[in-house]
């Protein structure tokens, strides 16, 4: 990797830490809220918040991985395809932990 894709993923993944701190933060919280509600220990989804952490590292690095020996310009975009896709599943992974949709 050249010091333009190291300088392209450096920058790409304040984004992805922003996912992830997205998804501490709901995984601090959202249990918090549920026992102000009053809800019950085992009503609070776990997978799906534990899901919202890791796989913004997960699909981020992949992507990474995947595309290192790319010229710049498909690596960037690998790296974005990545940003949303880890957006996609972040929208579908809260809208599951707030009962929105149901499997």
């Amino acid at each position: 990797m050249t010091r333009a894709h190291v300088g392209v993923a450096a920058l790409l993944s304040i984004i992805a830490g922003w996912f992830v701190f997205d998804g501490v933060s709901s995984l601090i919280g959202l249990p918090a809220l549920f026992a102000q509600l009053g809800a019950d220990a085992s009503a609070v989804p776990w997978v799906p918040l534990w899901a919202g952490v890791v796989l913004p590292v997960v699909f981020f690095g992949a992507a990474v991985v995947v595309a290192r020996r790319q010229p710049l310009t498909r690596f960037t975009l690998v790296l974005i395809v990545a940003l949303a896709a880890t957006a996609t599943v972040r929208l579908s992974l809260i809208a599951l932990a707030t009962g929105s949709i149901l499997l």
